[in-house]
């Protein structure tokens, strides 16, 4: 008998063990799947941020969003804005730091905030070079730090920035041939898609169809995009490591507003295909 209960005990013991490690186990893939879910909560196309209003507090137009500096993390260094000129032609052109904005998306809208004036901003550092390589001089990138971040005694607000390696525009980057790393032609990007905090999630390549009838859209995880850069005319090529049947099989977005991407579990669908976990941040 005493034996009988020593064998009741053990055997619920193991039994305790057991699914006390399978409720231990499961968290991780709950909290990754969320984690991506939140993540990209909505469809923030790039595409339509450029050629937005800026505005201040006073809730005044002070520029224009010409375009965004992206970093090969997928975060963003700089917006271009503009002031002035009829059509692009005689505008003035400046590189503020994307930490100075105040972003909100709502409803497929963007409103972009920036606290200054017009005339103020009239006066920060103007690029010289139509692609925006002043970006790459260290002197005239701490012109700009300096601006808009000014001293305060001995020291600045802010680490002076390194002058860039290379200037990704979002706007070429959205334009970009696709290639894998066999040197293929394999489509090219349409669109990037920003997270909740407006850091590139996903880039949308697209395959086949004439003049965008018919097109497919394969979404891509940005972490497995690799970005060369053409200093001469600062074009992009961007390069995924897939072969082209590995991309005829992935996952596919067949509309042009990309909610699919909302679907409960398809953007984790989506990395699980290109090797990606979403489990890290």
């Amino acid at each position: 008998m005493v034996r009988h209960k020593m064998i009741i005990q053990w055997t619920c013991c193991c039994l305790a063990l057991l699914l006390g490690s399978i409720v231990m186990a499961a968290p991780p893939a709950t909290e990754g799947a969320e984690r991506t879910r939140k993540d990209l909560d909505e469809i923030r196309k790039i595409s339509t941020m450029i050629g937005s209003e800026v505005r201040n507090k006073a809730n005044e137009k002070i520029a224009g969003l010409d375009d965004l500096v992206m970093a090969s993390d997928g975060s963003i260094h700089y917006a271009v804005l503009s002031q002035g000129g009829v059509a692009g032609v005689g505008a003035s052109y400046f590189a503020v730091p994307w930490s100075l904005f105040d972003v909100r998306h709502a409803n497929g809208k963007w409103a972009v905030y920036l606290d200054s004036s017009k005339e103020a901003l009239a006066k920060a550092p103007t690029f010289k070079d139509s692609a925006y390589k002043d970006l790459m001089n260290i002197e005239w990138v701490t012109r700009v730090h300096d601006f808009f971040y000014p001293r305060t005694g001995k020291e600045t607000q802010t680490k002076v920035p390194a002058a860039l390696p290379m200037v990704l525009r979002a706007s070429k980057i959205n334009d970009a041939k696709l290639k894998n790393t066999q040197d293929q032609d394999v489509g090219e990007l349409v669109e990037l898609l920003l997270d909740r905090n407006y850091r590139a999630a996903y880039a949308i390549a697209g395959r086949g169809g004439v003049l965008g009838i018919g097109e497919s859209y394969i979404p891509i995880p940005w972490s497995k995009l690799r970005m060369n850069y053409n200093r001469e005319n600062t074009d992009i090529t961007a390069v995924v490591d897939a072969t082209k049947a590995q991309l005829e099989q992935a996952p596919l977005v067949k509309e042009t507003t990309y909610a699919t991407m909302l679907a409960p579990g398809f953007a984790g669908q989506v990395d699980r295909y290109f090797g990606v976990d979403s489990s890290k941040p």
